[in-house]
């Protein structure tokens, strides 16, 4: 039984905890916050991810407490359908469901004494086949593995790769909402594209209708003076009548804003027995619907590695060469998708949306190809 550290007690933490134990390994994560929770709203559990929670004993639980997901539309802003990708024909089902409820289940399913709550990583140094953890409280524990979970703004990444985030001009806002619009498609998912703008919104679980916009932005800008819902109401104000309606359904309190960011594609990302998963390793943009998904690939593979390969430093070194290539596809993907956003010339937004509906069918395929992999 190998002692497995994991700095960060999110979604990527608590799955890789999980399925360490199930396989026999001595997991402790150390979380910065004293509570564990999981900021954020919605997130669709494409097939790829509903593999690992299968495989983890909990597909079932997710699927009582999230919602099924049967297409992808893409539509222009006043609401004309470009592409419609049917998702009811994987092996296993698309989920959508709140961030916290995927977490809860995760972690719910490790013992207590499995997490080590507001202890805050500062750095790691390595004696002989043991690496050494230290944290701001004076605290330091030896394992033979470090795993840095500690997502974007990883202090593990830090240490092995310095720090080096790229902001991609765009702001996103994120809401919940008990309102169902009446334009709303049971089991879709569905995209607006506009001028330098996009906006979204799907069912999730126990009757929530969770709802996303992006829109280009210089770094760090603040709200408007008029606060985030009126500027939202303000700014999709001629949108598809659907979208008004469910921010105006929204509480201010409710609504969420965040930068978005991604790195440069590096490797190796491992630094012998240490290495990283999740947005530590390859944070990506929200475009592909593909972070919180890839991260419990990351979690299910690195536990296979280390179970196939005693020896920590050649199984991260397999880890990494399984996941690099995979990750790396999304990654570019995701940042040449939000590219097409960026577009405000009418003529350009004209023809982004005369060719993706040329191109359904092929755009389609590729989508799939994505969320249909099994880890």
């Amino acid at each position: 039984m190998k002692k497995v550290i994991i700095i960060g007690g999110g979604i990527g933490g608590a799955a890789t905890a999980l399925a360490l134990l199930r396989a026999g390994f001595e997991p402790v994560v150390y979380e910065r916050t004293k509570e564990l929770r999981e900021v954020g709203a919605g997130i669709a559990l494409w097939a790829n991810a509903t593999h690992i929670l299968k495989n983890l004993g909990l597909l079932e639980e997710a699927m009582r407490v999230g919602y099924f997901i049967t297409n992808y539309q893409f539509n222009s802003q006043r609401g004309f359908e470009l592409v419609n990708i049917a998702l009811d024909n994987f092996e296993l089902p698309v989920i959508g469901i709140h961030r916290a409820q995927l977490h809860q289940l995760l972690w719910h399913n490790v013992p207590n004494e499995k997490f080590i709550l507001g202890e805050t990583f500062e750095r790691f140094e390595r004696k002989g086949n043991w690496v050494r953890a230290y944290f701001a409280s004076g605290l330091n524990v030896e394992g033979d593995a470090l795993i840095g979970a500690d997502g974007l703004r990883s202090r593990v990444r830090t240490a092995i790769l310095g720090d080096d985030l790229i902001y991609r001009n765009f702001k996103t806002w994120r809401g919940l909402t008990d309102c169902t619009p009446s334009a709303y498609r049971p089991g879709y998912i569905q995209e607006f594209l506009g001028r330098g703008k996009g906006f979204g919104f799907m069912m999730l679980g126990l009757g929530k209708m969770y709802w996303y916009a992006a829109a280009t932005a210089r770094p760090a800008q603040p709200d408007a003076a008029i606060g985030r819902k009126k500027e939202l109401l303000t700014m999709y104000q001629d949108w598809f009548r659907a979208i008004p309606e469910l921010i105006a359904a929204t509480d201010e309190a409710n609504i969420l804003t965040t930068d978005l960011y991604d790195r440069p594609l590096k490797q190796p990302w491992s630094q012998q027995n240490v290495t990283l998963l999740g947005d530590a390793a390859h944070p990506m943009l929200p475009t592909m619907g593909q972070g919180a998904c890839t991260t419990l690939e990351d979690a299910y593979v690195v536990t296979q590695c280390l179970q196939a390969q005693p020896d920590p430093i050649i199984a991260f070194q397999q880890y990494e060469s399984e996941r690099f290539s995979r990750t790396k596809e999304i990654v570019l993907a995701s940042r040449q998708s939000g590219k097409m956003g960026e577009l405000k010339n009418p003529v350009a937004v004209g023809l982004r949306n005369t060719f993706m509906k040329a191109m359904g069918s092929a755009i389609g395929n590729s989508f799939k190809s994505f969320h249909a992999y099994r880890a």
